[in-house]
């Protein structure tokens, strides 16, 4: 089944879970889908994969840490080097658990990836998401909870769970305050929560 419009849209963290699914959701829609990931090889394999769903769609792929802010930067170059505009940005990618929780900039990685990662891309996609239809999608969850500021600023070592929770509210109040504060961007800025399910 072939979009009525086909849009462009990009999707963090496309190499599974609710990425994934989306990525392969769309892709058999018709539209032009830019997949970002961390691993090439698990992301080649998502390729491969979803190629038989729409063979005549070409699939794009970004490789990009989003722990780390000059990889954010770089990947919205690499972005704007291939694309004159964005229909859809999907701020899917996220993280709970991991060995190494500080990042070589002393953030806590839950919010350098869930918090920091998607603001700072957004900002640098806009030139991008300037047409009036363009959408930008930050994917939040159920788990929420207030914001330590020193913990935000890499003062404040937090669990896993209090990490995760904390940074999820901050993308939350972000992206509220840019669709309270931004007639622009009024009807274009939206932060989703996914109902409880197993996504990897």
């Amino acid at each position: 089944m072939q979009a009525h419009v086909q849009k462009t849209i990009l999707i963090t963290g496309a190499s599974d879970g609710i990425g994934l699914a989306t990525a392969e959701k769309l892709i058999s829609l018709g539209h032009n889908v830019l997949l970002h990931g961390r691993n090439p090889d698990k992301l080649q394999k998502v390729v491969d994969t979803l190629k038989p769903v729409n063979n005549e769609q070409k699939i794009e792929t970004y490789i990009a840490d989003l722990s780390n802010m000059q990889a954010v930067q770089s990947l919205a170059k690499e972005v704007a080097k291939n694309h004159d505009s964005l229909d859809v940005l999907i701020n899917n990618a996220g993280i709970l658990k991991t060995a190494n929780t500080i990042t070589d900039d002393g953030l806590d990685i839950r919010f350098a990836v869930n918090t920091f990662a998607p603001i700072l891309l957004t900002r640098e996609l806009l030139p991008l998401l300037s047409h009036n239809t363009s959408r930008v999608i930050s994917l939040s969850s159920a788990a929420q909870a207030p914001v330590n500021l020193q913990a935000l600023a890499g003062g404040v070592k937090l669990d896993d769970m209090g990490a995760y929770a904390q940074s999820k509210l901050a993308l939350t109040t972000w992206s509220q305050v840019v669709f309270e504060t931004s007639e622009r961007f009024r009807s274009s800025f939206n932060c989703d929560q996914p109902r409880f399910i197993i996504s990897q």
